[in-house]
């Protein structure tokens, strides 16, 4: 088996999750699952670590051994054939638009049940109204690019539509430093704007939004954002983060637990979601 060029997200969930399978019922070494299934014990170790993703055929054969329910290896089959039959509508934009870093967080985010999202400094993607986007694009180009500015805005709109699905809408929970609410991003009837869509879209049941104020000085992780995505499953959670020109994942368990300790830390320091509401409200006649 030849490699592959660099695993998915969801190629690398079901790795994990084979991995998991074999560990959490003792069934052994890879030399030991491998043997009983005569397989060479290399192959296993390429499907526990996405080096060769796992069809099928050999999912089923491996939770026929690990005694899976059929609800959870059927789970599993499901993942690993959308990881190699859909695409993801980022894959009509261009490098400039979608860098391949996003790539993985685009990907990981459309598998995701709920978000939970620490903003230090801007309103959270997901939140965000065109105009405040466009302005912040704007800010980020070397050069004037019109067209980039158009293309990042509509790919954006594309992940918000989560939001207002009338099913299975992704939950987010995002806690904002006040100081996001403070910039003055595209001018004062673009923050207008966006206040009003903040706290309009904190209304909807499956969206909560809390805000860190400036009278509370220095919290837990001051000064980070990151987001917290999780996948309704079982499956471990994912951390990403980001930097000017770069985003990466964090997938090893004691990390992700330090960050959602230190996300649930941060949400009980911050206002709660009426008095949140109100302060936006107040931030919108004061400074708008």
């Amino acid at each position: 088996m030849a490699k592959t060029t660099r695993p998915s997200v969801r190629q690398r969930r079901v790795a994990r999750t084979l991995r998991r399978w074999r560990k959490e019922r003792d069934a052994g070494t890879l030399q030991d699952v491998a043997g009983q299934l005569h397989w060479p014990h290399a192959k296993l170790s390429r499907f526990e670590t996405a080096t060769y993703p796992a069809g099928p055929a050999e999912i089923i054969a491996l939770a026929t051994i690990y005694g899976v329910e059929d609800e959870e290896r059927d789970r599993v089959v499901k993942l690993a054939v959308e990881a190699l039959d859909d695409p993801g509508f980022w894959r009509d934009y261009g490098p400039d638009t979608v860098p391949t870093y996003l790539t993985d967080y685009l990907e990981t985010e459309a598998e995701a049940t709920a978000v939970r999202n620490l903003e230090a400094l801007l309103i959270p993607g997901l939140l965000q109204t065109a105009a405040y986007t466009d302005a912040l694009v704007r800010a980020w180009l070397r050069t004037p690019d019109e067209q980039l500015v158009e293309e990042r805005r509509h790919l954006r709109q594309q992940r918000q539509a989560r939001l207002d699905h009338p099913e299975d809408p992704l939950h987010l929970h995002a806690v904002v430093h006040e100081s996001a609410l403070l910039q003055a991003v595209g001018g004062v009837d673009t923050m207008a704007e966006q206040l009003d869509h903040l706290v309009s879209k904190a209304q909807q049941p499956h969206i909560t939004l809390q805000v860190l104020p400036v009278e509370l000085g220095p919290y837990p992780g001051f000064g980070a954002s990151y987001h917290l995505l999780d996948f309704g499953d079982g499956d471990v959670a994912a951390v990403y983060l980001e930097n000017l020109d770069d985003g990466w994942f964090i997938e090893d368990e004691p990390s992700i637990e330090a960050y959602t300790l230190n996300f649930e830390r941060v949400s009980e320091l911050a206002l709660d979601t009426e008095a949140s509401a109100r302060r936006i409200a107040e931030i919108r006649r004061d400074r708008t």
